[in-house]
């Protein structure tokens, strides 16, 4: 019970939070279908779409900002206070040696531009674009992880429910024995038969059986919810899962896993590190092409005016043109060893990638080799404790009919009892153990 706890803790971190909350009358979902639900309205999936999404647009705007950029522009001016100059009053017939003050303009000014610029060469503009590509890659790669991490959890949500209600099952069959035996033996001791500590051993029985029984049925309602809110499901909404246990694990029963199929290629971690370098070349690039020098043109046309009229507006108020065509050259000469700074810094960030790279290969081939070692053996101790939950369960019910004969003792009864119950634990931890070991190694092979 305590494994089961602690499973549905781990599994309600994985799941993080849905995006909204939806309302089924009846929903029936095998696992496949359960995965399949998740991915349209997990919270973590929905955001890796966005980031996708925003991803595609960054291209456009990157592809953009090569193409004409237009801009105009209007300004109207109300000089309350005209700027005043000093100039000799002899140039006005006044006395040499004094200054006499003058205004220049107009009160109201105006002014109207249109420009219009284009790059025509410019190394970086290049290999941004390609970036901008690159990275939609990327964002698509952190979508796929997403989902397969989601489609991960819920597997284990799904497991995790089916092995809780399978141990209500059992737990539940026990409680109704013990309770037909306290009845009996009860009696027993009524008529003389049975002594009070017969009586009293099973009345303690059947209340452990009560206190397990409640523990696993709040498992089953707290593994219920924490899948319903993975899903993206109302907590008090209603679900069924249509796969039984034991159609997902005699499949893997008989199963005898391989990992000569394995593709490092396939895996998404593998493809995310690669995408990763691809994007470093592309910043080395970008680094260098600061070298190169930008050709751009630029064309740009405007309007003025200045008048003593409020309405500069008027017909009789004359605009002067101006335009002017260019091209403009810049080219880098010197930058004390900044620019290829730059460069060494990412380049040593690409090598960093590479042992990264190196890093993750190994730690691929290590989750193989240890997922396949792991589903190996949860498929051995899986068998050896069902073998060991039926011999427990045929020394506990010939323990009862010896009971029942006068043979055995309560004290001998209860311990098989407990021998059984633990038994079965096993037998339950095995079962999760085994499926959550299946969907490892598919992950780990880059199949989930």
């Amino acid at each position: 019970m305590k494994n089961i706890l602690l499973s549905l803790m781990v599994i309600f971190i994985g799941l993080g939070t849905p995006t909204k909350a939806q309302t089924e009358s009846n929903l029936k979902l095998t696992l496949a279908e359960a995965q399949q639900y998740a991915l349209e309205n997990s919270y973590s999936v929905k955001a890796s779409e966005y980031d996708l999404q925003v991803a595609r647009k960054k291209v456009w705007e990157t592809i953009a900002d090569g193409l004409p950029q237009i801009d105009a522009s209007l300004d109207y001016n109300n000089n309350l206070n005209l700027s005043v100059s000093l100039l000799p009053s002899e140039f006005f017939g006044g006395t040499p040696g004094t200054y006499t003050p003058i205004k220049f303009g107009q009160r109201y000014t105006s002014s109207a531009s249109l420009s219009v610029g284009q790059k025509i060469f410019d190394g970086s503009y290049i290999v941004g674009t390609m970036a901008a590509k690159v990275f939609v890659q990327l964002s698509h790669n952190q979508k796929e992880k997403s989902e397969i991490e989601i489609k991960n959890t819920v597997s284990q949500a799904y497991f995790t429910v089916l092995v809780a209600e399978e141990n209500y099952k059992t737990i539940q069959e026990n409680l109704e024995i013990n309770q037909k035996l306290l009845t009996e033996t009860d009696a027993y001791h009524q008529n003389g038969f049975r002594e009070e500590l017969d009586v009293d051993q099973i009345r303690l029985m059947l209340n452990t059986s009560k206190n397990q029984l409640a523990d696993a049925k709040r498992a089953i309602q707290t593994s219920l919810i924490i899948l319903k809110f993975g899903l993206g499901i109302e907590i008090d909404g209603k679900i069924e899962l249509t796969n039984s246990l034991e159609e997902l694990v005699d499949p893997i029963r008989t199963e005898s896993p391989v990992i000569s199929n394995f593709n490092m290629s396939d895996h998404i971690d593998f493809r995310i590190i690669e995408t990763q370098l691809k994007a470093q070349e592309l910043i080395i690039k970008n680094e260098k092409a600061a070298y190169l020098p930008t050709i751009s043109a630029f064309y740009n046309y405007g309007k003025n005016t200045s008048s003593d009229y409020t309405n500069v507006f008027k017909s009789d108020v004359p605009w002067f043109k101006s335009s002017v065509l260019g091209f403009q050259l810049k080219m880098p000469i010197f930058s004390a060893g900044q620019k290829r700074s730059r460069i060494k810094q990412e380049k040593i960030n690409f090598m960093k990638l590479e042992n990264q790279q190196e890093m993750t290969q190994q730690n691929l081939k290590m989750d193989v080799t240890l997922s396949f070692t792991n589903l190996l053996n949860a498929q051995e101790k899986y068998e050896n404790d069902i073998e060991g939950l039926k011999i427990a369960k045929r020394i506990f019910d010939r323990t009862q009919i010896k009971f029942k004969e006068g043979i055995s003792t309560s004290t001998e009864l209860s311990e098989n009892e407990k021998q059984y119950l633990d038994s079965h634990s096993a037998y339950i931890n095995s079962t999760l153990s085994l499926l959550n070991s299946k969907i490892a190694f598919e992950k780990a092979l880059g199949k989930l």
